[in-house]
């Protein structure tokens, strides 16, 4: 088991996740390009497994890749809610459809979330742990 905690206010998504590859076995990767899938994988994009160790002949980029790839996953997951996200996301063996059903349930829940705005488009555009609140909607 792997945890993996971060600050996106810093650079932590350019220097610790960004980098992470896909991973998974061997023997699923052959079955998914018999059937024209993940045509594009390779050992330089993802991380091929087999039941005993790691397939990649340079190994892992980051000692747990595993788990930031999770990581990986869950930012462009919960960057299809179409806005920023101010807030704090803990998963515990999470992947794609159980990230789409928690961004739904927040969605429907209005009294958990609220927009925020900042005084100028400035603002916006720095880390969030330096950027002044304006107002709350």
């Amino acid at each position: 088991s792997q945890t993996a905690e971060l600050d996106f206010s810093t650079t932590a998504f350019v220097k610790e996740i960004s980098r992470a590859r896909t991973f998974g076995f061997m023997r699923d990767f052959e079955y998914l390009r018999a059937n024209n899938l993940a045509l594009g994988a390779s050992v330089n994009n993802a991380i091929a497994v087999d039941d005993y160790k790691i397939l990649n002949e340079d190994g892992l980029r980051y000692e747990d890749e595993f788990v930031k790839h999770k990581v990986l996953d869950a930012v462009g997951d919960l960057y299809l809610l179409g806005h920023s996200l101010i807030g704090r996301f803990v998963g515990y063996k999470s992947g794609h459809g159980l990230n789409n059903l928690l961004l739904r349930a927040l969605l429907k829940q209005e009294d958990a979330w609220e927009f925020v705005t900042f005084e100028n488009e400035e603002a916006a555009s720095v880390p969030i742990a330096y950027a002044p609140v304006l107002a709350t909607s």
